[in-house]
């Protein structure tokens, strides 16, 4: 069915023509060109050798743990998003923690669907009871705004330790250069500052809204999400900084594991700055790995001449955090009623 569709692309709508060649033309061209770009920055390493044989190496030795421990983090990752999701949407009606993870699961199998994991609240949507769907859209925004501050936040502490140990001349000849840094920086604090205000004040909003005549009679969709309070807010960030710890503590173990040499302080800063990054890069879900990749080359290059271990790093933590959790995410679709009365949240 999808093939006739893409066969008789001129009784799409415009925004239908966009979304497949994103997703079937852009994508896929993406990928082969920064995937090219990757390979040949890593095969021309003076030490590729060496570092593919340690690569090996530590694939059957005791390095391994490196990478079982970093794949053990995954569940606590994606665990205490699903507690997140789970206080938010409780603010609608009460949800069990196991209809949260399974929500959270089958959003991340949506994400690699369209651009900028803009898909996931179709997925998450799914396990909620029909009168529930459209009001959590707002739970939605905010549960990956939290995220979003949170990755801003370190990311600016990051980009100024990166300034202050290397030195504008170094940056510069990595490719830093000043309008980028200052760029970034106030970019990303300016950010940080429209996030904060939206984040807390979003009941202010939405009591402003409510008073708008064309939007009124639908503001009981969104009346409740303006009641949550600041505290709880905080606790929903909390959790957010808690998660963020996670992904740096899968990072720093994958460098181990993949034998990149990296001051420990520094790998933490230098991912911090990866984060961000990747967090303000628009991608579609085919290209988003060879993105990594080349975002990762671009800040760690400036530490080590291991660009295997650090594409290698890249890569698995996109398919410890990505591939798996939507492989897990597609066979609970297979149980998902997409059009049911009866309440499975409760």
């Amino acid at each position: 069915m999808r093939l006739l569709c893409c066969l008789n692309l001129k009784y799409l709508p415009l925004s239908r023509k966009i979304k497949l060649f994103s997703n079937y033309v852009l994508g896929p061209l993406l990928f082969v060109f920064i995937t090219y770009s990757i390979y040949r920055q890593v095969k021309s390493q003076p030490e590729f050798a060496d570092h593919w044989q340690a690569i090996k190496e530590g694939a059957t030795g005791p390095a391994l743990w490196w990478l079982g421990a970093a794949m053990m983090l995954m569940p606590a990752n994606w665990g205490i998003e699903a507690l997140k999701w789970q206080k938010l949407l409780n603010h609608i009606g009460s949800v069990k923690y196991s209809t949260s993870l399974r929500s959270v699961m089958t959003g991340v199998a949506f994400t690699m669907l369209t651009p900028n994991r803009l898909g996931e609240f179709l997925g998450r949507v799914l396990y909620l009871p029909d009168g529930s769907r459209i009001r959590s859209a707002t739970l939605t925004m905010l549960s990956s705004l939290s995220q979003l501050i949170i990755t801003f936040v370190a990311g600016l502490i990051g980009l100024v330790a990166m300034a202050w140990q290397v030195g504008a001349p170094a940056l510069q000849q990595a490719g830093f250069s000043s309008l980028l840094m200052y760029g970034l920086g106030y970019g990303t604090a300016i950010c940080i500052v429209a996030a904060l205000l939206f984040y807390f004040e979003i009941g202010w909003l939405i009591r402003l809204l409510e008073k708008v005549p064309p939007i009124s009679k639908y503001a009981f969709f969104i009346h409740q999400i303006g009641e949550i309070g600041h505290l709880e807010l905080l606790k929903i960030l909390g959790l957010s900084v808690l998660r963020y710890l996670v992904f740096l503590a899968q990072y720093l173990l994958l460098f181990h594991f993949f034998q990149v040499d990296i001051n420990f302080v520094t790998a933490i800063w230098g991912t911090a700055v990866m984060f961000l990054m990747l967090a303000i890069i628009p991608t579609v879900s085919l290209a988003e790995l060879g993105i990594r990749g080349q975002v990762s080359l671009f800040v760690f290059s400036l530490f080590t001449a291991n660009k295997l271990g650090i594409v290698a790093t890249a890569a698995g933590m996109w398919g410890i955090n990505i591939i798996l959790p939507a492989a897990a995410g597609s066979l609970l679709l297979l149980r998902v009623k997409l059009f049911s009365k009866t309440d499975n949240a409760a």
